[in-house]
């Protein structure tokens, strides 16, 4: 045999050798492509797995169905977390629209919530379809989609964002996520502080009536003008949130103003905001400490 036959029989096996070893590799990507998606579906489902089981084994009441709330829409377990997430280099890019420049855009708000409440509710429908096949009782499931549901129907118009924002992080004494604001205890005065206000709560309690507070900021204080009834528990509202604020460093001055009209109490809490569609994180943080503190002082009351 020739000498250059020899080489190019080696050629032809070393050939052949690479074209194996490429098509080995090929096969082994597809396989890893196709087995990927695989791998990370059981992984979804264990972690869901995990956290159906985490709301089943909980008792069933509002801390309970606000914290599996925030994990379906993929929250932080707190609003401090929340709006800290702009300082944060892996910022989800959802969240780039609504944090910008320390602001908190409420149109973008909605539309996230709006959006994560879609998918929230299919999440729900999917676990609800698997307990009943599962013999599983869902009751507690179809409980949170029926909050879910008003949540969605609630952001579809801006105006409703913050407050349905603000719910997933306030226990309720009684869950009125879809409940109207009963507003005509309004007097003209505080129609028109509303209006001079950058952020405007109107509150429903059991024992207080309503009350209105006005919120304005300017270099970095806030000044707030609570409207109340005089049996209002003015010493026990400012013990209670000047300990939130020293926590948050957030410093505001208030001015308490009585009002005459009150309305006949139902049993329920509840509350409207009415905002100019912008506003600085701390004053969200400082709009979900009064309404808690409020609602904590009338559940207080109650239990006296």
């Amino acid at each position: 045999m020739e000498f250059n036959s020899v080489n190019f029989n080696l050629n032809n096996i070393a050939n052949q050798k690479a074209g194996l070893v490429n098509n080995s590799q090929n096969l082994l990507q597809q396989t890893q492509s196709q087995i990927q998606p695989q791998i990370q579906q059981a992984a979804s489902l264990r972690v869901e797995h995990n956290f159906m089981y985490d709301f089943f084994a909980a008792k069933m009441d509002n801390e309970t169905v606000l914290r599996y709330l925030q994990k379906l829409f993929d929250f932080p377990d707190s609003i401090e977390k929340f709006v800290n997430q702009l300082n944060d280099k892996n910022i989800n890019s959802k969240l780039v629209k609504i944090l910008v420049e320390n602001l908190v855009n409420v149109k973008a708000l909605s539309e996230l919530i709006n959006q994560n409440s879609t998918e929230a509710i299919s999440r729900i429908m999917q676990a609800i379809s698997s307990s009943l096949k599962s013999g599983i009782d869902a009751a507690q499931l179809k409980e949170v989609l029926v909050f879910l549901n008003a949540i969605q129907a609630n952001t579809s118009h801006g105006a409703n964002a913050l407050r349905e924002f603000l719910l997933l992080y306030i226990p309720l004494n009684v869950p009125v996520f879809d409940k109207n604001l009963n507003n005509e205890t309004l007097e003209e005065h505080e129609a028109e502080a509303i209006k001079k206000s950058k952020l405007s709560i109107l509150i429903e309690t059991i024992n207080f009536s309503n009350l209105l507070i006005c919120i304005n900021e300017f270099e970095n204080n806030f000044y707030v003008d609570v409207f109340s009834l005089k049996t209002f528990l003015k010493d026990e509202f400012l013990r209670i949130i000047n300990v939130l604020l020293k926590e948050a460093t957030i410093y505001a001055t208030f001015d308490f103003k009585e009002i005459k009209t009150s309305h006949t109490a139902i049993g329920v809490q509840n509350f409207k905001i009415v905002s100019d569609g912008y506003l600085s994180s701390n004053m969200l943080i400082l709009a979900h400490m009064l309404i808690k503190g409020i609602l904590k002082i009338d559940n207080e009351y109650i239990d006296k």
